[in-house]
């Protein structure tokens, strides 16, 4: 399936379980390259909007950049009144973005979908003079017994299961072939509670999740279900993990 049709169908219960980024992650782009009003930053692959709506809260104008149809009609719907906030049809390698028009290039969550020579071209097209590229995730603790739990659900599934976010040894690679010996990182906690119906949806947001037509969608849905009854105290689960952000240059 074309990578950007992999999430048609899901931009409510992607809307609906998908968590938003640390605070913390936002307070350093803004201060680390003094994004803010006036700024113009493209948020690519940008989905539903999520990091969207967290970079309008800092009073940036924002492109949003979103292949999906069905995430992006989500996206118009929560965030089209807003007048920093431009829902453009493109893609990470054809933004249609005019030349050098952006202080900040984000992608949350998306750039493992991305050619990353392709998207590293149009970067630079699209950006200012040294402005930044930062790659953002919320990556889980892989330590943790209850995400070490999901990641068994999911690859008793879901055969399109390669990790969590596309795998981590893979995101790596291409992360370095992007941004070279230079890449850094920055961590942020950002723990999520969940009550069982929205951990359930978590999974289903997931790409390679099964959907109600796959053989054995039931026995899935029991089996995290079940998952959630062991680690819920007071129905609640808590999901330790963090947000993080990859850029390249000598700011930190």
């Amino acid at each position: 399936m074309d990578n950007t049709q992999k999430f048609s169908g899901k931009a409510d219960v992607y809307q609906q379980a998908r968590p938003s980024y640390a605070q913390e992650l936002l307070d350093f782009i803004a201060q680390n390259w003094q994004i803010g009003d006036g700024s113009h930053v493209a948020d690519i692959g940008s989905g539903t909007g999520i990091l969207s709506r967290q970079l309008l809260g800092l009073g940036a104008k924002v492109y949003a950049v979103e292949p999906n149809a069905d995430m992006r009609a989500k996206a118009e719907e929560l965030f089209g009144d807003h007048p920093n906030f431009v829902s453009v049809v493109g893609t990470a390698e054809q933004t249609s973005l005019p030349d050098h028009s952006s202080h900040l290039v984000t992608a949350a969550s998306a750039f493992h979908w991305f050619d990353p020579e392709r998207f590293r071209q149009e970067c630079e097209r699209i950006l200012m003079p040294g402005a930044p590229v930062v790659l953002v995730w919320n990556e889980a603790r892989l330590s943790e017994e209850i995400n070490l739990g999901r990641k068994r659900i999911f690859k008793k599934y879901c055969p399109n299961f390669r990790g969590f976010s596309g795998g981590r040894e893979g995101r790596a690679r291409a992360k370095r072939a992007f941004f070279g010996e230079e890449i850094q990182e920055r961590r942020f906690p950002n723990p999520l509670s969940y009550d069982r119906q929205t951990f359930v949806n978590r999974a289903l947001s997931a790409s390679y999740s099964l959907i109600e037509t796959d053989a054995n969608y039931e026995a899935y849905l029991a089996e995290l279900g079940e998952l959630f009854d062991r680690h819920a105290v007071d129905g609640k689960i808590v999901l330790p993990q963090d947000s993080v952000a990859y850029f390249k240059g000598n700011k930190q």
